[in-house]
């Protein structure tokens, strides 16, 4: 039995296209193909059928569907559960940018690894492949039955320029923000994708002049005056320096929480940055 034809078989079924799960497994065409037509012949019996509205299942094809998701899923569990038998118990944290920076530089992490990414979604990915060991993301990111633990509660900040005369403010609300032009860093990116979708939900008229890469000076546009931005209230205790105005956003919130596939890596996280 081949793991790896399962797995792209799933992807197969999932995508109803061999050419769009070619191109999400990142393979050809031809060579997709092929392995589907070896699974056929290893099991000697026809597991899909083509038709004008793509791929359509056979009786045996879903069969074996449900059961490779099974078979895959209790592979990725022995594998992590042998990483954990293994002496050194080095463990690999996925961590968004803010989070790597501004928190877990204050925790005792000795021989761990920390993986960063930009966006939680693509952390959740990185832990279900068994990249990382354990994800700390933005709870907003996440509704699935992987074993978690929120860390803590922070709020956004905006950051303001000078020239708009509003350091004087407590909070800022969002009908102040939709009067001022908003930069925001490009996709993929959990506090621009947040930002929008609370703009949306609560009928918010942003006024977004530019999309910045990551890896680009984005306070750079503030301190020239061209717009504000709002960054995780993490990011914003270490721009205290620049010559701008940092306002807490009212209503929204960011909760990082750390996400693994069993709990007995998640408490060894927990216990690593002493969180009972």
């Amino acid at each position: 039995m081949n793991l790896e034809w399962l797995k792209s078989y799933i992807v197969i079924v999932e995508e109803k296209s061999i050419t769009k799960a070619a191109e999400k497994l990142n393979i050809s065409q031809p060579a997709l193909s092929k392995q589907l037509k070896s699974l056929e012949s290893e099991y000697n019996i026809l597991l899909l059928n083509r038709t004008s509205k793509g791929i359509e299942m056979t009786k045996a094809g879903l069969y074996l569907y449900n059961q490779a998701k099974s078979l895959i899923h209790q592979s990725n569990l022995i594998t992590l559960e042998l990483q954990e038998m293994n002496e050194s118990k080095q463990m690999t944290i996925g961590s968004l940018p803010s989070i790597a920076t501004s928190y877990l530089t204050n925790c005792n992490l000795g021989n761990h690894c920390v993986f960063i990414q930009n966006h939680s979604k693509a952390l959740i990915n990185s832990l279900e492949n068994n990249k990382v060991n354990i994800s700390l993301i933005d709870n907003y990111f996440y509704e699935g039955q992987l074993v978690k633990k929120d860390l803590f509660q922070q709020k956004y900040v905006a950051l303001v320029p000078k020239k708009y005369n509003l350091g004087q403010l407590k909070e800022l609300s969002w009908e102040k923000i939709e009067e001022y032009p908003l930069i925001l860093h490009n996709f993929p990116c959990d506090t621009s994708d947040k930002i929008k979708s609370y703009a949306y939900d609560n009928n918010i008229k942003l006024n977004i002049i530019k999309y910045v890469p990551f890896g680009e000076f984005l306070y750079g546009y503030v301190l020239l005056g061209e717009g504000m931005t709002i960054v995780p209230q993490l990011v914003s205790q270490n721009l205290r320096h620049l010559d701008i105005d940092l306002i807490p956003v009212e209503s929204i919130k960011l909760t990082i929480s750390a996400v693994a596939k069993t709990n007995e890596i998640l408490q060894s996280f927990l216990n690593l940055i002493k969180i009972k």
